[in-house]
């Protein structure tokens, strides 16, 4: 038997509110149709192309998984905050890591926005842990590479991940440096904060240079997940293999759109959601991950990529969004 047989069948457990011990793998019928699903699945990808769709998700309670590139490498991009702030929380719940202790800002902590904190500086430079967290769960690139330095940087969090054998979700570079890097620009400085003057650094530097850039990004190995990674991550974290009192919307937030837009009436859902800043008119990466609660209590976790996109805003969250109805529409 497998390590993931062996946990998936000892482990239910509640995932948005608590309720009755849910029966054992194999005493509830597979909710998902899965020939079905790649039928709708493969329709949205040709849809999507020359794009990359990336999807995995998981019946919570029958433990059956659906993947769709769910082995393939995508760029986490904002999703990166899922195993930084799973690395924060564990620190804070054993203890070594204070919710009201205070970070001080220095210039070569800023990051490239969106960022709260690097906005505020220097009139502001100091924060709470807890203020940190708070931000980087609405996506502040600053606010994460604070909480990346303080839990002992990248090489911490991917020690920590693997210590829980978490495999195939990989954080290696600060968010500042994953952002110059795929620009094609040097270091960041404390005078590009702020939206005009990143845009502004980003525009200076030559077309080719920066399409060389991103090409190099797309086939990097590093701040990268699979789906079934990342889904198994989440799993983790609700079965509270990582944590004793779990909670998905410190984990995740609740970004709206995306997935949740292909939820059924009395379902619920805990989302983070977003896209890497488009350039030279490609979209690096849509992403989304959720948690899902249907009205009959059936829980669903999701995770969707979304890669090198050439459609706009509107039409990349409308494939995304169809995915999850075509998730949704096999229960």
């Amino acid at each position: 038997m497998t390590r993931r047989t062996l946990l998936t069948a000892l482990l239910a457990l509640p995932l948005l509110a608590s309720c009755g011990e849910k029966p054992m793998l194999g005493q509830e019928e597979p909710a998902m149709k899965p020939k079905n699903l790649q039928k709708r699945i493969e329709a949205i990808a040709a849809r999507a192309a020359p794009a990359v769709l990336g999807v995995a998700v998981e019946d919570l309670g029958t433990r059956q998984l659906w993947a769709f590139n769910g082995d393939r490498r995508f760029a986490l991009g904002g999703a990166a905050r899922i195993p930084i702030l799973a690395a924060v929380m564990a620190e804070t719940e054993a203890g070594r890591l204070p919710l009201d202790e205070i970070v001080t800002v220095r210039d070569v902590d800023l990051s490239p926005p969106p960022s709260a904190v690097a906005d505020a500086w220097p009139g502001r430079n100091t924060w709470s842990i807890a203020e940190l967290e708070t931000l980087a769960r609405q996506g502040d690139n600053t606010a994460l590479d604070l909480l990346i330095k303080r839990v002992g940087g990248p090489g911490a969090v991917n020690g920590w991940l693997d210590v829980k054998r978490i495999e195939h979700v990989s954080v290696d570079r600060y968010r500042r440096q994953i952002a110059t890097d795929a620009r094609g620009l040097a270091s960041f400085r404390a005078g590009w904060k702020g939206e005009a003057a990143w845009r502004k650094a980003v525009d200076a530097v030559p077309a080719d240079q920066r399409a060389k850039a991103a090409r190099e990004r797309a086939t990097d190995p590093r701040d990268t997940a699979t789906p079934i990674g990342l889904l198994r991550l989440m799993e983790a974290f609700t079965n509270r293999e990582l944590f004793y009192k779990p909670d998905p919307a410190r984990l995740l937030g609740r970004d709206a759109g995306y997935l949740a837009k292909a939820l059924p009436a009395g379902a619920r859902i805990i989302q983070l959601a977003g896209a890497a800043r488009p350039d030279l008119g490609v979209q690096p990466t849509n992403h989304a991950a959720a948690f899902v609660e249907l009205k009959d209590g059936r829980r669903i976790a999701f995770v969707v990529f979304l890669t090198a996109s050439t459609a706009d805003a509107a039409q990349r969250e409308a494939i995304i969004t169809d995915v999850g109805e075509a998730v949704l529409k096999e229960f």
